[in-house]
Order: C-alpha cells, then structure tokens, then sequence
C-alpha cells in the first residue's frame, strides 16, 4: 500500500484520541439512550463504535475540511451521520448552492465476518469493516474532453482517493478490525483499491495483478474500464470474451488476516493463473460501442 498522507493521518488520529478532541461530547444524553435491554452500550451513538459527532465536527474545524472544499469550488459544506440501523452506518457530506443541496460524498459501511482459511483443514473467522458504499463527485465540475466519465461517474471525482483511502484503514484499526473489506462494482475502482487490497479470489488477483503490470503502460483506466463494460476484454489467444464481475477484495491490517494473502497455496495459485492468462482489447468491439452510447475516449 503507498504510504503517502500516511504520517499525517496517523498523526491526525492519535488527536482524535486525546482530551483535546473530547471535551465537547454531548452529555445531555438519557439513561434510554445509552442502555440497551438493560445492558449499558456507551458506543451507541459513536460511528462505527468510535467516534461521537462532536469528535468529528472538531476534526473538521482544526484541518479546515470546509475550506479545503470551499477552494475545489464546493461551497456550503455540511455532513451528517444516520446510525439509525446500530449495524450500518451512514456518512454523508453535501454542498448547498442555490438552495439546492448536493451529495458530495457518501459512505456507508458495516462490520462484517469473514472466514479466512489457515491452511486446508483450518480457518478464522474474523472481523472486518465492511464498506457497502462509496461515492465522491464534484457535482459543480464538467467533465473534460481529456477526461472524460468512467463507467458508473455522474460528476467528475474529487481527487482525494489516497486520502479517503488512510481515513478507512484508520477507521478499521481504531474499530479493533481486522481490516476492510470492500467489493467494486467497476474495473477502475478495484484498480484504485488494489493499492491496499488483495482479491480473496486468488484467479481474480492474478487478473488485477495482469491488468495492472501488463496493460496500463498500454491502455488506459478509461480504455480498460469501458472496455470490460462494453465485453471487449478478451483473451489474447482465442479472442474469447473475459467476464470480470466484481469480486471481495479485502485489505487486512492484522497479522492474522494477512496470512492468508502469504500463505503458499494462495500465492501458488496466483502464480499458476498469472502464467496462463493473457489479456488484450478489442479496440474495434470497444470503438464502435462509445460510439453507439455517445462517449469520446
């Protein structure tokens, strides 16, 4: 995983700890608030078991969220948290401009177990965090003819992937996780989740890993994404389509949880597919459909 905004987020969330960031809790709470069937649940009102509200909105102030939106030209931001389910929980962040309110991200996520094999007669069943959703867009930027929209982009992206990206690895230490789990509807969004996460498919990771060392010096994510949309995907001896449907990705943090992705039989088998898949793409297949649905690569 790259490490860049790593030291200034794990600097930022040791504060998230300390007194400073927890002096403007809200105390006003009811005892029927906090206890459950007669059991006493202090993280009922924390995201994701956590963080309270108040925490957050302190974060927001000190590293200038809103201003750092404000210059992206994303005015009037204010965000929101719905834990109405106590095991899914909602971030949500918009922009109000002409009265008119627009999500600029959202994110919704979950704990979830995952079975994760030690060897053939033997396995763990761990915790993960589990991200349902994400989506970030800048709803007052137009695409450009350079860049135009990737497969399932109604607004151009924000360009702070990395940084989303050590906020979730820091959300899933801090939940006592083992890491996160995540499944990308698109190509180019399991491209950009491989920095940190591995297919628990090892077939589907010696595909990403081939996607990503053979063909993007070749084809570009806007060339590969639409292409695996629109089938062009193809294998390079036979021309037969490649079918790539999202698969689990899982990105452990714990000793536990990476020793399935080291283990020999995952790696051998990454290996094995790696030596006989060989990718291309049908450009004139992938041409003639942007040009049917109107797209300008």
């Amino acid at each position: 995983m790259t490490h860049r905004y790593q030291k200034k987020y794990d600097l930022a969330f040791r504060r998230m700890s300390t007194n400073q960031f927890q002096t403007g809790r809200d105390f006003s709470l009811k005892e029927s608030d906090i206890v459950n069937n007669g059991i006493f649940d202090h993280k009922m009102h924390l995201f994701l078991g956590c963080y309270s509200p108040a925490v957050i909105e302190a974060m927001f102030e000190r590293y200038h969220v809103r201003e750092f939106f404000e210059n992206k030209g994303i005015p009037n931001i204010s965000w929101h948290i719905n834990m109405d389910d106590p095991y899914v929980h909602r971030f949500m962040m918009l922009s109000e401009k002409n009265g008119t309110k627009h999500k600029v991200i959202e994110l919704v996520m979950q704990r979830k177990t995952l079975k994760m094999p030690l060897n053939k007669e033997r396995s763990l069943n761990l915790e993960f965090l589990h991200i349902e959703w994400l989506m970030m867009q800048n709803p007052y930027k137009p695409f450009r003819r350079d860049k135009p929209p990737l497969p399932g982009q109604h607004a151009p992206g924000l360009g702070i992937g990395l940084h989303m990206l050590q906020i979730l690895m820091h959300l899933a230490k801090k939940a006592n996780t083992h890491g996160l789990i995540n499944s990308p509807n698109y190509l180019h969004t399991a491209i950009f989740f491989s920095r940190a996460f591995h297919f628990y498919d090892p077939k589907a990771e010696a595909f990403m890993q081939i996607i990503k060392y053979q063909k993007l010096p070749q084809y570009s994510h806007y060339t590969l994404s639409w292409a695996d949309e629109y089938g062009a995907l193809q294998h390079s001896l036979n021309h037969r389509p490649i079918v790539w449907r999202p698969s689990m990705m899982v990105a452990p943090i714990s000793n536990e949880a990476k020793r399935y992705f080291l283990s020999r039989e995952y790696r051998t088998q990454v290996r094995k597919t790696r030596r006989k898949l060989r990718i291309s793409v049908n450009l004139r297949k992938l041409n003639k459909k942007l040009k049917e649905h109107g797209q300008l690569p």
